[in-house]
């Protein structure tokens, strides 16, 4: 794609911060994308099938492909900015177009901090004006605190993870726990009762259970069936006080100046200790603050910001006109565990990114 005038003075800007060009590839296979971001983004993606049956799809961004390319070790850990088209199934009724050009940069290895977070905003933000954008908000979040407040709660280790991944999802983790209340509701008492005892016990049990329904086992033993009811009940549902503080923060939207506040004042009212993460927190915003970035001034915090994406996992943060809020000019965020994901733990790297599109700059210069 040829760049225009507002895209090339946009990707001029990123490249000023991240000297080396990434040339990622247009096909990748399309497990990649399903399994960082589930089945329910395969209607967006634009695939097929070879010969051998291996699945594969147009690149649906640029930094999954640049980020398998560094944890295959075909790209070094380093800095990079990157321009092309990639292609996405617009949802059902809307206009958007299959292809698009997207302009980027994606920083490797440089050890996750704040000071980095604070650049890669200003940098994104600077190139969205660079590219001609006169106004705009900019939303942003922390997908860590949502992550240490899950680890702060009183959850088993399988709803943990349940709500993590249910974080990518809209609506994911108020209808996860909306169901779990509802199953909870009907679960019969004695597997709730034999689930709560001793392996042995429980074997015991099942077994009396059988006898007095004048049953036998079939497909599988007393102790499997013991055994799996131990398992259910180890996995057990949310209390009403962990599923209100976690519906309560996703809530959370705030001015840029008051976040903090609200933040320390949730975390206070819930009883919860997540002073660490706010304190990261605190810091980044007083290092933006300091770099005095474009559009920063009435940035809004939200908690439930990053969701569009599965693979991040700190700080996030999207840009655009006010009034089109689904439609962003500027994507981008923290993903340190992307490369390690997809290296299956044979590498790792911290990594920061964002993506423009070329397209919606110039809507940004008629705000």
């Amino acid at each position: 794609m040829i760049l225009s005038a507002q895209a090339a003075a946009a990707l001029a800007r990123i490249a000023r911060a991240s000297g080396v060009r990434a040339e990622p590839q247009t096909l990748i296979p399309a497990e990649i994308v399903l399994e960082l971001s589930g089945e329910a983004v395969r209607s967006r993606l634009c695939t097929f099938t070879d010969a051998s049956g291996i699945e594969h799809c147009l690149r649906p961004d640029l930094t999954t492909p640049i980020a398998q390319m560094v944890a295959s070790g075909a790209l070094p850990v380093a800095r990079y900015h990157e321009s092309g088209p990639v292609y996405r199934l617009p949802p059902r009724g809307s206009d958007e177009p299959v292809e698009h050009l997207q302009l980027g940069f994606e920083w490797f290895g440089n050890g996750g901090s704040a000071a980095e977070d604070a650049e890669a905003l200003a940098v994104a933000l600077e190139a969205a004006q660079a590219g001609g954008v006169r106004a705009g908000q900019v939303r942003f979040g922390d997908v860590a605190i949502y992550h240490a407040l899950l680890g702060a709660l009183a959850l088993s280790d399988q709803w943990r993870d349940r709500l993590r991944r249910g974080f990518s999802r809209r609506k994911g983790p108020s209808e996860l726990l909306a169901d779990a209340g509802a199953r909870a509701g009907t679960a019969a008492d004695a597997a709730v009762r034999i689930g709560a005892l001793s392996a042995v016990d429980a074997e015991s049990a099942v077994l009396a259970e059988l006898s007095t329904l004048g049953v036998e086992p079939v497909g599988r033993s007393a102790r499997d069936i013991a055994d799996r009811l131990r398992e259910k009940a180890a996995d057990r549902a949310p209390g009403t006080a962990s599923s209100a503080a976690i519906l309560d923060y996703l809530g959370i939207t705030a001015p840029v100046a008051e976040s903090a506040t609200v933040l320390r004042g949730f975390a206070k009212v819930a009883g919860l200790d997540l002073l660490h993460t706010l304190e990261a927190f605190e810091e980044r915003l007083a290092l933006i603050a300091k770099l005095k970035p474009p559009y920063w001034q009435d940035a809004v915090f939200s908690a439930e910001a990053g969701r569009r994406f599965e693979y991040y996992d700190g700080f996030v943060f999207e840009f655009g006109r006010a009034d089109a809020t689904d439609r962003p000019i500027v994507s981008g965020g923290r993903y340190d565990g992307l490369v390690t994901r997809l290296s299956g733990g044979a590498h790792s790297a911290s990594a920061i990114g964002a993506a423009l599109r070329a397209d919606r700059l110039a809507e940004g210069s008629r705000a």
